[in-house]
């Protein structure tokens, strides 16, 4: 009787063992999906997703979030496969399409949330054509860009009225504050920043002058959606979910709350001027945004199809 006891404690520690070797397998053999951003309230949603992820016990991958500090390094990393996607400017993943990048548009990082911001004390009525001055913008590939000749043109000014300095989101409200520029066109929460610092001025929001214009788009590298389909579809599911979250102001602002250095009340004021929810990729928008590329003859735009795969997205 003894004997048979201590045979049966022994399978059932080597059954306990199996076990627990099976869970670490399938724990290490989880695939990571790298994604660069940059720390702007358009890139929160993968904040949310991040969140989904950890609080899901059996999540089908792991996601790691990179951060980088300005545009071209972000896209040096996607285009030469040292992360797997990014939540980035749509104008600068098209041209990367453009020279032949590896990369697929899978769905939007946002809607709206972009701020022209001027001089405190000044309105749009104190641009003339005699003058000059000088915008800071993320890139000259932005919305951004084409939000602010989009609205020179409104204001019927001259092609020479509006300067451009490229300039990371993060410096643009301070040089502001010290007069350094005129004014400039960014992502929250820089917008907000810019008001508190007490110098700075909203003077359109991006829906005044193009209303619910693409501007950052989330891009995988192709060969994670052709080699890895059903991770890449998970992360895209938890995407998705991410999106109807962020809805929901208090849990936006929870969620950036513990990734962005601003304090909450400027992410408060960033959170009601940006929008998530469904974050289709769709014809009408991504053409409203080639025809203004075209126009400035930024570079040849990629055709949606060649450029678009919202499968994944769809099937969320």
């Amino acid at each position: 009787m003894k004997k048979i006891l201590i045979l049966s404690l022994i399978f059932i520690f080597i059954l306990a063992s199996c076990g627990s070797n099976h869970t670490q397998q399938t724990a290490h053999n989880k695939k990571t999906i790298k994604i660069g951003y940059l720390p702007i309230t358009h890139s929160a949603n993968l904040m949310m997703t991040q969140q989904i992820q950890q609080q899901t016990k059996h999540a089908d991958y792991k996601l790691e979030l990179v951060r980088f500090n300005n545009w071209p390094d972000l896209m040096d990393a996607l285009n030469s496969g040292k992360i797997d996607g990014a939540s980035t400017l749509i104008e600068l993943a098209m041209k990367s399409k453009e020279k032949g990048s590896n990369i697929k548009a899978v769905a939007l990082g946002h809607h709206e949330g972009n701020v022209i911001m001027g001089q405190k004390g000044k309105s749009t009525d104190n641009f003339h054509n005699h003058d000059s001055y000088s915008f800071a913008i993320p890139h000259r590939y932005s919305t951004h860009y084409l939000l602010l000749e989009e609205m020179r043109k409104q204001l019927k000014l001259s092609n020479s009225t509006f300067n451009y300095h490229e300039m990371a989101p993060a410096e643009m409200p301070a040089a502001l504050n010290e007069g350094r520029i005129s004014g400039y066109s960014v992502a929250e929460p820089f917008g907000a920043l810019g008001e508190k610092l007490g110098k700075g001025h909203t003077l359109k929001h991006g829906s005044d002058v193009i209303p619910d214009a693409y501007c950052c788009a989330l891009v995988l590298r192709s060969d994670l959606i052709k080699q890895h389909r059903q991770t890449a579809q998970a992360f895209m599911s938890d995407y998705k979910t991410a999106g109807y979250k962020m809805n929901d102001k208090k849990q936006s602002v929870d969620v950036m709350d513990k990734h962005f250095k601003q304090k909450r009340k400027v992410l408060e004021q960033s959170a009601k001027w940006t929008s998530y929810g469904d974050l289709t990729l769709k014809k009408s928008g991504y053409h409203k945004i080639t025809r203004l590329v075209n126009e400035h003859q930024l570079f040849k735009t990629p055709d949606y199809n060649d450029f678009v795969d919202d499968s994944l997205y769809k099937e969320g």
